[in-house]
């Protein structure tokens, strides 16, 4: 009994180790600075994205209009990244697909929906 016991913690054991870096290597792929702009009923509204990855979590801080906004629940999941941003009171859900050094997605919150890109500054 012990041997499979040992047996079975070495093969999940190497599974988690053949796991982590894809979740670190997708992380990889989104970390930098973004130029963003989200599509409003008044217009382009720029701001600017910066994600950082520490211990394989996902840490991102949105500048709009020179005010740094609050960012919960930042995900990863394949090549979607999912985030709350808190704009004016009011969290504003954004979901983007990532592209190499662009993203595209939609915004939604109480006060608006719409289109939001991303292309990551050189």
């Amino acid at each position: 009994m012990k041997i499979h016991s040992v047996r079975t913690f070495l093969i999940l054991l190497a599974a988690c180790a053949l796991v982590a870096p894809l979740a670190v290597a997708g992380a990889a792929e989104v970390v930098g600075t973004w130029d963003a702009v989200a599509v409003t009923p008044d217009g382009d509204l720029p701001a600017l994205l910066t994600i950082t990855e520490k211990e394989g979590v996902l840490e991102a801080t949105m500048d709009i209009g020179g005010t740094e906004r609050r960012i919960e629940d930042e995900k990863l999941e394949g090549d979607v990244l999912t985030m709350t941003v808190m704009y004016d009171g009011a969290p504003y859900e954004v979901e983007l697909k990532v592209d190499g050094d662009t993203m595209e997605g939609t915004y939604t919150g109480a006060a608006a929906s719409g289109e939001l890109t991303a292309k990551r500054q050189p």
